[in-house]
């Protein structure tokens, strides 16, 4: 009896051993997990949308089409990489991108994005100087929006409400209450959006991360590409989004550094035609910025290029 009692006690010794081994193995792995699980979680849970904003008046070089192009190819080109369905893109164009559109699109996203989206804008803007204004004064810039004939001066096409000041964009953007907004402006000159302008503006989200990718650099201009069909930068970045893995940083450095090559010889075809012409060269070698203090672009994980493609 004795001997019986001793082996049911060792077998179920043995029983909570291997119960309390299983249970440890499990809660291991559930610690190794946990984060691992977390961290996906987070960075899957951040809705893109991307809105893109474009204007190539009649009146302005270059034509209509070259806008529509560049917009079209870098909406193609991005919303795949950041699984951005149609019902999340957004395009503005010529006619479509006057300031009060741009006010309309505003008020429509500000009543359907939250802290769990992402907006990724591309403006490809001109940019105009107040009168009174200095090249060097921020807050002197505006931006030129759709006008089927060219205003009688900036002051007036912004108080009438035609153009949009560089201060009331950036209050614009900050009524839209997304957990995180990049811009991507393709602009010339670009002294007018700074990320500081972002980030500190009296209208704002203290909180909220925030990025910046200007095309040029200031005093700079914002090249088109050698056949005159889409700006350069545009062209570059909708190159990089279809040939590089990785984030949204990995792929506006590589577009970055492309539109910096490629401004090399177009300006200095530019200046030749220029200075046969005896008309003053503007500046432009063009070295697109990044500001990012957040780290907010190398967050911004892209899709595979192999399995972007099988959302086109």
């Amino acid at each position: 009896m004795a001997e019986c009692a001793f082996w049911k006690l060792s077998r179920a010794l043995r029983s909570w051993a291997t119960a309390i081994g299983v249970a440890v193995k499990l809660a291991a792995t559930a610690l190794v997990l946990m984060p691992v699980s977390a961290a996906s979680q987070e960075s899957g849970s951040m809705q893109n949308h991307v809105l893109a904003i474009g204007t190539c008046p009649p009146w302005h070089v270059p034509s209509v089409e070259v806008c529509m192009n560049s917009l079209k190819k870098v909406l193609s080109a991005l919303s795949p990489r950041l699984d951005a369905g149609p019902e999340h893109q957004h395009l503005l164009v010529n006619e479509g991108a006057s300031a009060s559109a741009l006010k309309l699109k505003a008020t429509e996203l500000s009543n359907q994005l939250n802290e769990n989206d992402r907006l990724i804008i591309y403006a490809n803007v001109p940019l105009g100087l107040a009168e009174t204004a200095s090249a060097d004064d921020a807050k002197g810039y505006v931006l030129e929006l759709w006008a089927a004939a060219a205003p009688e001066g900036t002051l007036k096409a912004v108080s009438d409400g035609t153009w949009m000041s560089a201060s009331a964009f950036a209050a614009l953007l900050h009524t839209i209450p997304a957990g995180e907004v990049i811009l991507i402006l393709d602009t010339n000159n670009p002294h007018a959006v700074d990320i500081g302008l972002l980030a500190t503006h009296n209208v704002d989200h203290k909180d909220r991360p925030e990025a910046l990718v200007i095309s040029s650099g200031p005093g700079q201009a914002a090249n088109y590409s050698a056949d005159r069909t889409i700006s350069l930068f545009a062209k570059h970045l909708s190159h990089a989004l279809e040939e590089t893995d990785g984030s949204l940083l990995d792929v506006v450095t590589v577009a970055a550094g492309g539109t910096r090559q490629s401004a090399i010889p177009i300006c200095a075809d530019l200046m030749g035609t220029l200075a046969q012409e005896e008309t003053q060269a503007p500046d432009c070698a063009q070295v697109p910025e990044i500001h990012d203090p957040d780290a907010l672009m190398s967050r911004t994980m892209l899709l595979p290029l192999s399995e972007s493609d099988l959302q086109n």
